[in-house]
Formats: structure tokens, C-alpha cells, sequence
């Protein structure tokens, strides 16, 4: 069953917050139905000449309701075991960036540095382009 998230506002405010399945956007109504919303007081429309009869407002919230995604990944990503010799490139790679290297090139000098030269290769394994 769908997830739905359902809002009290009071001046911009979120007061109280529900978030439950139901079966569908009528069942949510309901629910709203039953447990917030309020018979306006004073029962009858109230007449302006400008824009013709008008309903009071029921009360002084605004509630709101959205469904919400709700969807739990069943297993973890799967790390992808380096070979001997990319773990010896790692670890050059790791000893390279002292404290003088980054002094040197300065910060972001090196980072654009090493984000061009050692970032994601299209070609390795594991590594999709989604653009």
C-alpha cells in the first residue's frame, strides 16, 4: 500500500504530522475527514456583496497531504574487490598527496589536478555514465 504524508499548517507552520498507508487518495480524504476537518461555525454562508456568498473558513489550519516515496533497498551495494596491482596504484596515489604536495600546487589546484587525472575512468569496471 501507498505511502501518504498528511500536514497541519497554522501561520506557515507544520504543527502536526501524520504519516500512515492507506489504499488510496479517497481513504486519505477520509481520514482527513473524520479526524481534522471541523463544521465552520457559524453553519450557514455569509453573504459579500463583492463576491457573493462565501463559505467561513472551517477553522484556522490548512492541512495538506502528499504521498511519499517509501521504497527500502533489499540489499547493499556491492564493493568491487581491487586486483593486487590497483591496490599497489592506490596506495602510491595515497603516500603522493602530503602536506608539501598541497602547499606546493596549492588546494584547489591539487584537487582539480587529482579529480582530472585519477577520477572515475569510463573504461574501469563498475562505473556507469547516466547522463
Amino acid at each position: 500500500m501507498p505511502t501518504y504524508e498528511i500536514n497541519l499548517w497554522d501561520n506557515k507552520r507544520v504543527i502536526q504530522k501524520v504519516i500512515q498507508e492507506f489504499e488510496s487518495e479517497e481513504k486519505v480524504q477520509e481520514y482527513i475527514k473524520e479526524n481534522f476537518d471541523t463544521p465552520p461555525d457559524p453553519q450557514y454562508p455569509s453573504l459579500d456583496p463583492t463576491r457573493g456568498y462565501l463559505r467561513p473558513k472551517a477553522s484556522k489550519y490548512i492541512i495538506t497531504f502528499a504521498k511519499i516515496h517509501t521504497y527500502r533497498r533489499k540489499k547493499g551495494p556491492a564493493r568491487i574487490e581491487l586486483t593486487t596491482q590497483e591496490k599497489e596504484i592506490q596506495e602510491t596515489l595515497e603516500k603522493s598527496i602530503t602536506r608539501e604536495t598541497i602547499d606546493e600546487w596549492g588546494y584547489n589546484e591539487m584537487m582539480r589536478h587529482v579529480s582530472k587525472n585519477y577520477g572515475p575512468n569510463p573504461n574501469a569496471k563498475g562505473y556507469t555514465d547516466k547522463k
